[in-house]
């Protein structure tokens, strides 16, 4: 009899052990690895659902198991014989999940700890949050834009920090989240592994626009080569006022917040901006007699001072008479000015 439930335990600890070797192999649940530090996390989380699933198993199997071994017999209205417990079982079934928790912290620590090792020469690369948008800065150069652009294969420092109320700078698939903070510099090291598209997220709720988070950039993983190619003609507007405009719309992140067609965008927490300078068009009850352009210079530059109707003070950022310089501003405003 002894020989003989020594053998089930045995089997069945045995089929646990594959069950989870293989929910861990086979089951993925994560979005594409896309950095070293992504590889790491997977690794853990993959242990993490393989130990789960034998645990998920032995549990519910003992209560299937229980539920039909010692149920009630048909026509029994007795009490059951009392139990007072068995200690070394409790003892046993304390001290495992005890020890489970010290080898996932341990584990977890030591994918932290790698995870956070400094390479030489790292690319710095400033990161802003504000609502609702991001901006990315490459210390440098001049180059501010609303798409992260990154080298795969070279270790990337992240500073993060927030213009307004707390965000929480977010890639999936690189598996990092850091919170921007007002005030306050965070930062965050990644290393690209894998060339390609992502989204960037905000993963704290941060105002009306949050969702737009979402949308408003992307992280664009390419070779080294490609990535200075961008860099380079980043760093210069191009000759065209048009495309000049179009190119610091989007680079200051106005496309998060605003419609406008010739740029693509969709925002809906300010204003639409097609036909600004039309009379007949839906923004001739904004104009008051002033002049368009002086309109729109003022809106950007003073928000607070002539609030669109439908909309509530305080969504626009204050902070743009500082941040865009006085020559970008006279293109911004006339390619505004210029749609239609």
């Amino acid at each position: 009899m002894k020989e003989r439930t020594l053998l089930v335990v045995v089997l069945v600890t045995a089929l646990l052990v594959v069950a989870g070797i293989w929910v861990a192999q086979n089951v993925n649940l994560m979005p594409a690895e896309a950095s070293t530090r992504a590889a790491l996390v997977d690794q853990l989380f993959r242990a993490m659902l393989g130990l789960a699933a034998v645990i998920f198993l032995l549990v519910e199997g003992l209560l299937l198991f229980s539920v039909l071994r010692f149920r009630q017999p048909r026509g029994d209205d007795g009490d059951a014989l009392p139990v007072h417990g068995n200690r070394a079982l409790e003892i046993v079934w304390t001290l495992i999940p005890a020890l489970i928790v010290i080898v996932i912290g341990f584990y977890s620590f030591r994918v932290l700890a790698a995870s956070e090792i400094r390479e030489e020469n790292p690319l710095v690369v400033n990161v802003r949050s504000r609502q609702f948008a991001w901006t990315f800065e490459y210390p440098g150069t001049s180059v501010i834009s609303s798409d992260l652009h990154l080298p795969v294969g070279r270790q990337v420092r992240f500073l993060i920090t927030s213009d307004d109320v707390i965000h929480s700078f977010w890639v999936p698939e690189f598996r990092v989240k850091r919170d921007a903070t007002p005030g306050q510099m965070a930062e965050l090291l990644v290393t690209p592994t894998r060339e390609g598209t992502y989204p960037v997220r905000c993963a704290e709720l941060c105002g009306v626009g949050h969702a737009a988070m979402g949308l408003s950039s992307r992280v664009i993983v390419e070779s080294d080569e490609a990535f200075q190619a961008w860099l380079t003609q980043a760093a210069a507007l191009p000759a065209d006022p048009i495309e000049a405009g179009r190119t610091l719309f989007k680079r200051y992140g106005c496309p998060a917040c605003h419609a406008l067609a010739d740029a693509g965008a969709a925002g809906v927490v300010g204003p639409a901006l097609d036909s600004l300078a039309d009379p007949n068009g839906p923004h001739a009850h904004a104009h008051g007699g002033m002049d368009i352009r002086a309109l729109v210079e003022q809106s950007v530059l003073d928000p607070s001072a002539a609030i669109a109707p439908g909309f509530a003070d305080g969504l626009m950022p204050k902070d743009f008479g500082t941040r865009i310089p006085a020559n970008e501003l006279a293109i911004l405003v006339d390619y505004l000015v210029a749609q239609k």
